[in-house]
């Protein structure tokens, strides 16, 4: 039988033939773990400098809490302030301001045709609408004309009521409907609902013309003034 020796002579010489690999594979393998340690390393410092600033973070917002709470309602508390602040200047800025929406009620009382009723009305700052039915339709448009003609009434400073009018009339449509509860519009076969909103605007009295006895002071006062204002130079 012949025997035939396949392993490699460098074997043969030497028992720890595969010392050099193992020293070149561990060296390798520890510089992957240092190099992965360093990665994690940087990782965890990462980490952690973000959990650091999320928690300084939370503890600011715990301190700042209630000052947030506070400016959520500062919005609300603004517009109630001015709510209150343009109610105010209404009353000290005009004198006829509290008495405007009774005037203007009164005037809608007053031009209103006989054969017209009013359904609903809405009276909010310097605004009003309503609803209301008439006869037919001239009924309604001698209602607005009357309603238009208050921006052209005299001016009279000792009558409150002649100072408010109604600088915008806007009818909002017209329809017709069946007869009203207990026999409107029963004799002509129906009754019109419309639809106005109006804009209650007030003018100022005229400046009082000054008599001869106040144009005289006020000439005599700009005289004596001037001829001080020569002895002065």
């Amino acid at each position: 039988m012949i025997r035939i020796n396949l392993v490699p002579k460098e074997e043969l010489e030497s028992q720890v033939w595969f010392l050099p690999d193992l020293i070149i594979l561990l060296l390798v393998g520890f510089a992957l773990f240092t190099f992965v340690d360093g990665q994690m390393s940087g990782i965890r410092d990462s980490i952690a400098l973000v959990t650091a600033n999320r928690d300084d973070f939370s503890e600011k917002t715990k301190q700042i809490q209630p000052t947030l709470e506070r400016f959520k309602s500062l919005g609300k508390d603004k517009e109630n302030l001015m709510v209150k602040l343009r109610a105010l200047q209404m009353i000290t800025d005009s004198k006829i301001a509290k008495y405007r929406p009774l005037i203007a009620i009164e005037h809608l009382q007053n031009l209103k045709p006989e054969s017209v009723w009013l359904s609903s009305l809405n009276v909010e700052d310097n605004k009003i609408e309503f609803e209301a039915f008439a006869l037919d339709n001239i009924l309604v448009a001698e209602f607005i004309t009357a309603l238009k003609s208050t921006q052209f009434q005299d001016i009279d400073p000792s009558d409150l009521r002649t100072q408010v009018y109604f600088s915008d009339v806007t009818l909002s449509g017209t329809s017709a409907v069946e007869v009203l509860p207990g026999g409107a519009g029963s004799e002509s076969g129906g009754t019109v609902r419309f639809k106005l909103s109006l804009t209650i605007s007030e003018r100022s009295p005229p400046e009082p013309v000054p008599t001869d006895k106040q144009a005289a002071r006020g000439s005599g006062f700009q005289h004596r003034r001037g001829r001080q204002w020569m002895q002065e130079s």
